[in-house]
């Protein structure tokens, strides 16, 4: 009952279209109880009705991929070839990188899921915070994964790879004040423009959109396409907008005879942006998947 109670895609070899909001990444699953005493906020709700469909896109012809809530703060979900890893991203949050435990008659699957509440949790979502749209949206799906994918999970947290966000050359990250354009505006319709999306495919390359980002937007975004989490220590408060044009993600990817001028991400983010990934270590929460099954479609 929807009154009881995330172009997010994770990164893929095939060649994706795809135009995708980078949304923000969530951690496991927090105490009751929070650091200054007060009760954590609970989540309820759940779908009314929901239809997921199995899909077998063509790894080599290319497909689309994507998804969000509709509106963004709105309980009406439709997501596009999204495979399970991607699922678990709406559903958890995190890293989609740090998933462990999907059967191999997963990998080369998609579904495509559409779901909506009644109006009386639209009517709801309209009195919450962004915060609590946020949990409300993620157990929705959470509900939906146990019901009809039998999902079974946990948390584990390890010491793994992460990434600094630092800043590298002062001065290259600025605000041009730059508005979106005429096909920005066609193409996220009603839909609020996102700070900082993705656009493009993997054969040509990829452009990161901003308008207004914040240097903890870019880390978001880095966590997702480096597969670790990036903590921004850059210091930089300020709402920047610029558009990257990159082609592959880390240079050491990148063939002696490619012909593509565009650069590869971590390149692309210290020459345009002045910003630099430096490696370090910590502790990362893990998705460990213990259970799942193929849904029946209706």
């Amino acid at each position: 009952m929807g009154g009881g109670g995330i172009s997010r895609w994770s990164p893929s070899v095939l060649p994706l279209m795809l135009a995708v909001t980078i949304a923000a990444t969530a951690q496991a699953p927090v105490s009751a109880v929070r650091a200054d005493g007060e009760a954590a906020y609970v989540p309820t709700m759940t779908f009314d009705v929901a239809s997921v469909r199995e899909m077998k896109p063509d790894p080599v012809g290319g497909f689309t991929v994507g998804g969000h809530f509709e509106p963004a703060n709105g309980s009406t979900l439709r997501l596009i070839n999204n495979d399970l890893r991607n699922l678990l991203y709406w559903a958890y949050g995190g890293d989609a990188q740090h998933v462990e435990g999907i059967p191999r008659d997963f990998y080369w699957v998609t579904f495509t899921v559409e779901a909506k509440s009644d109006s009386a949790a639209e009517e709801r979502l309209k009195t919450l915070t962004k915060e609590q749209i946020r949990l409300e949206q993620q157990h929705m799906v959470q509900v939906l994964l146990a019901e009809r994918f039998k999902l079974k999970m946990h948390w584990e947290t390890r010491e793994s790879r992460t990434y600094d966000l630092v800043l590298e050359k002062a001065g290259r990250l600025r605000s041009s004040g730059a508005k979106p354009g005429e096909d920005e505006l066609k193409r996220w319709g009603d839909r609020p423009i996102p700070p900082l999306y993705q656009q493009g495919d993997s054969r040509r390359g990829f452009e990161y959109i901003a308008h207004g980002a914040t240097t903890d937007d870019i880390a978001k975004m880095l966590t997702m396409q480096f597969g670790a989490p990036v903590t921004d220590k850059t210091g930089l408060t300020g709402k920047y907008d610029f558009t990257l044009k990159t082609y592959q993600v880390r240079s050491r990817e990148r063939k002696e005879d490619e012909t593509n001028p565009w650069p590869p991400l971590d390149t692309a983010i210290e020459d345009q942006l002045g910003l630099k990934l430096v490696p370090s270590r910590g502790p990362v929460p893990f998705l460990v998947v213990d259970h799942v099954e193929k849904p029946s479609e209706n």
